[in-house]
């Protein structure tokens, strides 16, 4: 029989709950899964989410044809995942694709109305579902946010 092999050296922690970085990933796992349980309904994913409100995020503050690449900047995401996801949402007809009127390299996003009535169901599930989760946090989400910001800026 084999002998059990044991470190003699220091563990970065001798239980995983001890590990900042872990408890952000469960903490995260646990967001994402709660998301998927409640927006299954709706038929959206955290992305397609997340980039039918950047959409409309952008429209609402300037009013000029939004482009996949600027999509991408303003919600943070991949370039080519949000090129795969914009397909997605063509497809369930929540978004259109015209050809830019100045760059034929070009393709703006426009919502469609189909996609704005349920961008609007989905803030609503969204934002109870988000005060539910984060309610332990009561008092304190400006803080938190502000830390998670400063140490997102350091990437």
């Amino acid at each position: 029989m084999k002998k059990r092999l044991k470190p003699e050296f220091e563990l970065a922690f001798e239980d995983a709950a001890q590990s900042t970085g872990f408890l952000f990933w469960q903490l995260n796992n646990m967001w994402q899964r709660k998301f998927r349980e409640e927006f299954e309904k709706l038929g959206l994913t955290h992305v397609q989410f997340l980039l039918l409100n950047s959409l409309a995020a952008i429209h609402k503050m300037e009013d000029k044809p939004v482009t996949q690449a600027a999509l991408a900047d303003h919600s943070g995401c991949d370039k080519m995942m949000v090129s795969k996801v914009i397909r997605a949402l063509e497809d369930k007809k929540l978004i259109m694709r015209k050809n830019h009127h100045a760059d034929s390299r070009s393709v703006t996003i426009l919502l469609s109305t189909k996609g704005m009535e349920l961008l609007k169901e989905a803030t609503t599930l969204f934002s109870v579902m988000e005060s539910e989760f984060f309610k332990p946090l009561k008092g304190k989400e400006k803080d938190v946010e502000k830390r998670i910001r400063k140490m997102l800026k350091k990437k």
